[in-house]
């Protein structure tokens, strides 16, 4: 029943930013008339034009990156055992990023190209993470800070590398530097309606992972003793992460910090189950990502601010806080 109401409280949150993204913008619409252009369009009315064409596409592409981002860093942080894990932290955006830039830039790919390059980047990006805190002497198993501190380093490179490949085609600049700094927006409504099945089996894999998953986080050695194939689960399950993430950033590029963020947020409630934890955490960063782009729309009117540098704002203080909290303050673990 907790769990139930749990869920009820998240959906409610969910489509109270449903509401608030499809009835705030430049001109505010009623939501009696966002729900009259849903159901019963009319093609004479420009209200109804806005929701469809802009507004609808803009909420769906939220709603897909915040639940995609903060399944994946509750299976990540689970993993790994690191509360700083995510696609952001580790690598998976910023690669993501440098391989749908690379199919673009240097070999003109379409959609189908680009998603694919972008999932190449994700697991690349996500690979290269692991080899710097390996080489670096850290074991072959390195978590803790050093492994965030590791994820930061890779993402700066290439992040660096990402912005180097703009500077090549000034004529293409314009129209992916927004992309670049996290831009939910209409235009790439022909990205999600290629991209979207590919999160939608991502959140089938880790559901069915629930279970060994949860007991992996638990302890390596205490899943082996019930029979959890260690290994191979958690590839699966990173590869699952892997996929969803890639996937979000080939849509509205890279989208910080939900990951990291939503997890601590829904863990206290749901408990570290993640049969529970999965579907609120991607509830709660589906409605998250809406309501950061309502205020992204509207806090510096008339002028709109790309809603990941919002997010980015907003989620370094919250990284901050919690590398304070976990690894800093006296008493906290070392």
């Amino acid at each position: 029943m907790r769990f139930a109401g749990t869920c009820g409280a998240a959906l409610a949150l969910l489509l109270a930013a449903a509401v608030a993204s499809l009835s705030l913008g430049a001109t505010p619409i009623a939501p009696r008339e966002v729900l009259r252009a849903l159901v019963a369009f009319d093609a004479e009315s420009v209200d109804h034009f806005v929701v469809l064409s802009q507004r609808l596409p803009r909420a769906l592409i939220a709603v897909y990156a915040g639940a995609v981002l903060a399944a994946g860093g509750a299976v990540m942080q689970g993993i790994t055992g690191n509360p700083l894990a995510s696609p952001s932290t580790l690598g998976v955006s910023a690669g993501a990023m440098l391989g749908m830039l690379v199919s673009v830039f240097g070999f003109g790919a379409g959609l189908a190209g680009q998603g694919g390059a972008a999932l190449a980047g994700g697991f690349g990006g996500f690979a290269l993470t692991l080899a710097v805190a390996r080489l670096t002497g850290l074991g072959p198993d390195p978590r803790g800070v050093p492994l965030i501190l590791s994820g930061a380093l890779t993402g700066m490179l290439l992040a660096g590398v990402s912005g180097t490949l703009l500077l090549t085609d000034p004529a293409r600049r314009a129209e992916y530097l927004s992309w670049l700094a996290g831009n939910i927006n209409h235009f790439y409504a022909d990205r999600l309606a290629v991209f979207w099945p590919l999160g939608l089996a991502s959140g089938l894999i880790l559901l069915a992972l629930a279970r060994p998953l949860t007991l992996i986080g638990l302890g390596r050695e205490r899943a082996e003793a019930l029979g959890v194939p260690v290994r191979r689960v958690s590839r699966a399950g990173l590869a699952a992460v892997v996929l969803g993430a890639s996937s979000a950033t080939a849509i509205c590029g890279p989208v910080g910090f939900v990951g990291l963020v939503v997890p601590h947020l829904v863990r206290p409630v749901t408990g570290a189950h993640l049969a529970r934890l999965l579907p609120v955490s991607a509830l709660v960063g589906a409605a998250l990502c809406l309501l950061s782009d309502v205020l992204a729309r509207r806090a510096f009117a008339p002028f709109t601010l790309h809603t990941g540098v919002l997010l980015d704002l907003v989620g370094g203080v919250c990284f901050g806080t919690l590398v304070y909290r976990l690894y800093l303050r006296p008493g906290a673990r070392r």
